[in-house]
């Protein structure tokens, strides 16, 4: 006799396990690919977590609610470490195998994932990397830039500039700020984690099809991947250490 009735609210109910199972739309005959799949659904829900929470955050920064904030960034890093980790998981998928049904992928390609440039915009990418990714975003999206609004960049250093401290500031007397100290280190873990996941995925891809070999979605490792490497949410966190390095002694680039 079961201990629960399947008549009332439940864990099947709630997380929509019907759905939830049923969307593995496979389409080549290799069963394989039911890892490819789930691996890639696995990290839209992270995607879609991770702009749930930057939302948030960009709340409690504008009403300066720096523990919340900060509490939801370092979460937003462990998930980033996660999503990497999730790829030694891919790894284990044979190049062989995947060459089997890469051709029924066609033009399939994470490239195409909407929630990732999501993310990249609300993390600010338009502010930091430029015009130019900005228009490639629209050309993949047309209008996804349109109703940007505020973004973890901008909110972060609207919160600086209220506290009326320099960046330098608060590293030199970290422990006077503590909070807005934490604050800062949350958001360098999350240029930490992503810039990290975008290194593994590189090598993973290169483990997979070839460092030379063309993208399903038409791009190559050297030419789209790498460059992504360089970008950051907040560069004036990296910067920093660079200008605290010569305020050492010490040299640089």
């Amino acid at each position: 006799m079961s201990v629960f009735s399947l008549d009332q609210f439940n864990y099947i109910e709630h997380l929509q396990l019907d759905n939830l199972l049923n969307a593995q739309k496979l389409i080549s005959p290799h069963p394989e690919e039911m890892l490819f799949v789930i691996i890639h659904q696995t990290y839209e829900l992270w995607f879609k977590q991770l702009l749930h929470d930057g939302r948030r955050v960009i709340d409690h920064l504008e009403a300066d609610e720096l523990p919340q904030a900060t509490w939801l960034l370092q979460r937003a890093g462990r998930i980033l470490q996660v999503a990497d980790t999730q790829l030694t998981v891919l790894e284990m998928l044979s190049c062989a195998d995947f060459q089997e049904f890469r051709p029924h992928l066609k033009q399939s390609s994470g490239l195409q994932s909407r929630q990732f440039r999501e993310f990249e915009i609300l993390g600010g990418l338009c502010e930091t990397a430029g015009e130019k990714y900005a228009n490639w975003a629209e050309q993949l999206w047309p209008g996804i830039t349109a109703n940007v609004g505020q973004t973890l960049h901008g909110a972060f250093h609207g919160a600086i500039q209220r506290s009326n401290l320099s960046l330098s500031e608060i590293y030199l007397n970290r422990w006077q700020h503590f909070q807005l100290f934490t604050l800062c280190e949350a958001c360098l873990e999350i240029d930490r984690w992503l810039v990290t996941w975008r290194q593994n995925h590189i090598k993973m891809v290169m483990r997979m099809i070839g460092g030379s070999a063309q993208g399903t979605g038409g791009t190559f490792v050297e030419k789209y991947l790498e460059p992504t490497t360089k970008y950051r949410f907040f560069p004036e966190l990296w910067d920093l250490r660079n200008e605290m390095t010569v305020a050492g002694g010490g040299k640089v680039a």
